[in-house]
């Protein structure tokens, strides 16, 4: 790929920070090792090495966005910053082509001495925009950010929020060639953070770079076109955002169900799922009249998509009409059911839940006994268990998949153990309405009337 289409090159940066644990070892740091080098001993260090970053190395093309997600202490802010320019690495290098504006820590490049209105002259001078330039976009800042009067009072007594509008409307209107940032939107109400997603989603139409971190799987999903998944300061992986956000969740769910295994109860695990499976006889489906299904090639084409701590599998989903025949393709708003069927291996509580997600793997609409006031399953050891949901899909036209959870409560409607849990369990289409196509994702019924006054 040719430089001139790369925005932003990462190549093998590593950060390391010294971990002193008591004060008076930053002080012996600084001298005696020299004294022993000076003596010829080998130096002793009275420090531990923590690694933010650890050999990163990616590519963000020019016009791209790139979201970046992991836990809390991954890395992020601090990638970020070197990017910026307002961290220096330990080791790698750095590469930016283009004008770089940046919304990273709360209040960061503002004096809080200052007014409002001098931050605004102060930043968008940083940003590289001339005192003319800065005057014709001043009105539009000041819209932006809204923040009335105090945009004429010092910024050390602005709120939080003050704080987020007016460093946001101060980047977003300078119309920079990268734009960087940080979890800091996520202090801002809920129509500023609208404002600024769209706001976000016009940069990006006339060709900005945008690196975007953020805990919100959903906002990377549909802001980005790329992720970036850091962990402990390594990359663990890169792709497209739907993919990156999807291990995400998965690795942060087993994780939870690690936690609830160490601390709540032992659950079995898929292995010993198998092993019970092959000594004991299931019983009878506890609906009737229903034949159980567990086709082998459904196992095997499901087996990378799937994951969960066991206790329950799920061994097939059919999409049929009400005439119970199988389809793969529906009509706007066409009635459909969702059959899944599932072994208990144990005595639990059961959820079993079915999520639509649309092309970037945003969930659209879902259910599960709860969300239906219907109660749980309480599955018994070693039996078999056929579930129908029956609804509407009134949705845009085009390419849908279903995820499939079976959850066991480990505090009602707050935590939950996730049993297994398959990604793409079903892939579907929907065929454009024949009438008044819709531009929404969702079209549900509405009362209309217009009367002339």
């Amino acid at each position: 790929m040719s430089s001139d289409d790369i925005a932003i090159r990462v190549s093998n940066l590593s950060k390391c920070y010294f971990i002193y644990d008591r004060p008076q070892d930053r002080l012996r740091q600084s001298i005696i090792p020299r004294l022993q080098r000076l003596v010829g001993r080998k130096p002793k260090n009275y420090f531990r090495e923590f690694w933010a970053l650890r050999d990163v190395s990616f590519e963000v093309k020019k016009g791209e966005t790139v979201g970046i997600i992991g836990r809390n202490g991954s890395g992020k802010s601090t990638l970020l910053q070197i990017i910026c320019g307002t961290l220096t690495p330990t080791s790698g290098t750095v590469e930016t082509n283009g004008r770089v504006a940046a919304l990273l820590e709360l209040g960061s490049g503002f004096n809080p001495e200052f007014t409002g209105r001098e931050n605004v002259y102060m930043n968008g001078a940083v940003l590289g925009l001339s005192k003319e330039e800065i005057d014709a976009r001043f009105d539009d800042i000041a819209a932006f950010a809204d923040i009335g009067e105090f945009l004429e009072q010092p910024v050390k007594t602005y709120s939080s929020g003050m704080f987020v509008r007016l460093a946001f409307a101060v980047n977003i209107m300078s119309q920079p060639e990268i734009m960087i940032v940080d979890e800091a939107l996520a202090v801002g109400d809920m129509g500023f953070q609208a404002k600024c997603m769209t706001a976000l989603t016009r940069i990006q139409e006339a060709g900005t770079t945008v690196l975007f971190v953020s805990h919100d799987v959903g906002a990377v999903k549909s802001l980005c076109s790329r992720g970036i998944h850091l962990d402990r300061g390594e990359l663990k992986n890169i792709g497209t955002a739907a993919d990156v956000a999807e291990h995400y969740v998965r690795v942060m769910r087993e994780e939870m169900n690690e936690e609830q295994r160490r601390f709540v109860r032992m659950s079995t695990t898929f292995p010993a799922v198998k092993a019970v499976k092959e000594k004991t006889e299931l019983k009878a489906p506890a609906i009737q009249g229903k034949e159980f299904k567990e086709p082998e090639d459904f196992s095997h084409r499901v087996e990378q998509f799937r994951y969960g701590s066991g206790g329950a599998r799920i061994t097939y989903v059919e999409l049929l009409n009400t005439d119970d025949e199988p389809i793969n393709s529906v009509e706007f708003n066409q009635e459909v059911r969702i059959r899944i069927y599932f072994e208990s291996y144990s005595d639990l509580d059961v959820s079993p839940n079915y999520y639509i997600l649309d092309e970037k793997k945003v969930l659209i609409l879902g259910a599960g006994p709860r969300t239906l006031g219907k109660p749980l399953v309480r599955t018994r050891q070693n039996t078999r268990y056929v579930v129908t949901y029956t609804t509407n899909l009134p949705l845009q036209e085009g390419f849908y998949s279903v995820q499939l959870q079976l959850t066991s409560p480990v505090i009602i409607d707050e935590t939950v153990e996730f049993l297994d849990v398959i990604d793409d369990a079903l892939v579907f289409s929907v065929a454009r309405k024949r009438e008044g196509r819709v531009w929404a994702k969702v079209l549900l019924p509405n009362s209309y009337e217009c009367i002339e006054i």
